[in-house]
């Protein structure tokens, strides 16, 4: 994409936050996309929906869905069956599904989780929309969500605010403003009311099965205030700065909105997860991996495991595990299973192996520390030192500074279809697991997004 500057000016008619990201959502709605950021945005989605069919394994999914009045047209959900829901409540639903998963892409910059907001918003509105367009709103919607977050990252967390349900609204409505090919002013507006629909906790996730909720109630709120601003309707132009940033950080936001990304494009600075659990576990799995590379152990062999990574991965664990979502948040207990399982996908953080006495014993052997120098580069770099004490001269000893799925360390799309169809199998025939995975076909293009999602609600 080549991409003019938009200037946020700060005194005089200055152009304020919502102006700023409209005209910036905008131009993107308007630029044709290359091929680079076409491949990353299918490999975006496809992860999205892989993600969906793992996360709607999640009992308090049936629970939301029981609320949703049925249709006879309208979106499936993963592992739904026939029955259909009104497109607002399905992109609630899809995003509940992606992101109870723990397995949805994230970003680094914004500490928060696009994948989960934009892609279920893709889904509730692409009815007609040409892949040029919703290739658009999907990055549309990745740069208005991040760059909102970056704001406040990590304030915002250790304000006890959780990131991505806070900025979802707008995710959502920057996709969708996108899709129904608004004018800035309608998009401004679109943006202003989502801010209405903000909220989420940190606290939420001591009752893992049903945080999903927050961050799928405001992806509904940010379509919602997409379809009200589209009937011309108004929200207050500098919510953002008189409300939104003084409410949830209590200053204005730093770094201000319009400095520019790491990356060209939000979502090329996105990572995708080989493995579930919270992004900050997975720098000291990597390193743990490393550490073991060409030193295979016996669990008896380790006298204690040392862990040194960055303030956030230790301040953001769930002691004790109880249930799945503690065991996603707990850096110990994700080390203890890829030594004595052998892996950290799904089934690895089943309650099931919560009373394996090896892995209990490992758990009690980690020490995890916050170390300063891998503080000193976060939130650029996720890294984590691990040394595992084995009783040999010296411990044995990983470091990563950029964890696999990061731009810089990019799973490969052979690992996302992977992904797919491990997820997706036991819901999904062959036939549409083919079809799905045709969204990474960039020339010629995919089937249309109709064929395409037809029969993903599985069965």
């Amino acid at each position: 994409m080549v991409r003019r500057a938009i200037k946020l000016m700060s005194t005089g008619d200055a152009m304020n936050i919502a102006s700023y990201l409209a005209n910036v959502i905008d131009e993107i709605g308007a630029t044709s996309i290359d091929e680079e950021d076409r491949v990353i945005v299918r490999g975006h989605m496809l992860d999205a929906i892989a993600s969906a069919f793992v996360g709607c394994r999640n009992k308090a999914l049936e629970a939301l869905v029981k609320l949703c009045p049925k249709t006879s047209e309208g979106l499936g959900w993963p592992g739904g069956g026939p029955e259909m829901v009104a497109p607002l409540d399905g992109g609630m639903v899809w995003s509940f599904a992606v992101n109870a998963s723990v397995y949805e892409d994230g970003s680094r910059e914004g500490a928060c989780h696009p994948g989960a907001v934009v892609i279920p918003t893709i889904i509730a509105l692409s009815k007609g929309r040409s892949w040029e367009r919703i290739d658009r709103a999907v990055i549309a919607g990745y740069e208005a969500m991040v760059r909102l977050a970056r704001g406040g990252n990590p304030e915002f967390t250790r304000r006890g605010f959780h990131p991505t349900a806070i900025v979802a609204p707008f995710g959502a409505a920057a996709t969708a403003s996108v899709l129904l090919e608004y004018d800035p002013p309608t998009t401004q507006n679109a943006l202003c009311l989502a801010a209405l629909g903000s909220s989420g906790l940190m606290s939420a996730f001591r009752s893992g099965q049903t945080q999903p909720l927050q961050v799928a109630w405001s992806v509904r709120n940010g379509i919602s205030a997409a379809l009200i601003a589209g009937t011309g309707h108004r929200g207050h132009g500098r919510i953002f700065e008189e409300g939104f940033y003084p409410a949830y950080l209590g200053k204005l936001p730093d770094p201000p909105i319009d400095k520019p990304l790491e990356k060209k494009t939000a979502i090329r600075g996105g990572y995708l997860k080989p493995y579930p659990g919270c992004r900050h576990i997975h720098p000291s799995i990597d390193a743990l991996v490393e550490a073991l590379q060409g030193s295979p152990i016996e669990p008896s062999q380790i006298r204690g495991i040392k862990v040194r990574t960055y303030r956030i991965a230790v301040e953001t664990e769930i002691h004790p595990v109880k249930e799945r979502g503690d065991a996603y948040f707990n850096i110990p207990y994700a080390l203890a299973a890829r030594i004595v399982l052998g892996s950290n996908d799904w089934d690895a953080f089943d309650e099931r192996h919560f009373n394996n006495e090896t892995i209990v014993e490992i758990m009690k052997k980690v020490e995890v520390k916050i170390d300063p120098e891998v503080e000193g580069l976060y939130p650029r770099q996720r890294g984590s030192i691990v040394e595992i004490d084995v009783g040999r001269k010296e411990p044995l000893y990983g470091k990563v500074t950029h964890p696999l799925g990061e731009p810089e360390n990019p799973l490969p799309s052979s690992l996302i279809v992977e992904k797919f169809r491990r997820a997706a199998a036991p819901f999904l025939s062959e036939k549409t697991m083919e079809r799905m995975e045709s969204v990474l076909e960039i020339s010629p293009l995919a089937p249309s997004a109709d064929t395409l999602f037809e029969g993903l609600c599985g069965g």
